[in-house]
């Protein structure tokens, strides 16, 4: 099962080079309110900015970077 932190992680990819709300849906397996209801908050927070199509900002960025960083923290064997 996929934690709402995946769920963002994978949004912010997707949009990296832009998406439209259809595309990021399909890519990322997500319902349509569930897709909704994702991309309001990463508008709110700024991780996203959305004209034409939906766009990870520098900010969203940067968490994915983070994300990354932890990601592979947490999977490796100490």
């Amino acid at each position: 099962m996929r934690s709402s932190f995946d769920i963002i992680a994978e949004i912010l990819k997707v949009s990296k080079n832009g998406a439209k709300k259809t595309r990021i849906m399909y890519a990322c397996g997500l319902s349509y309110n569930f897709v909704q209801k994702y991309l309001e908050l990463l508008l709110e927070t700024g991780l996203l900015s959305n004209g034409s199509s939906y766009f990870t900002t520098e900010k969203g960025i940067g968490f994915l970077r983070n994300y990354q960083t932890l990601e592979l923290l947490l999977n490796t064997n100490c």
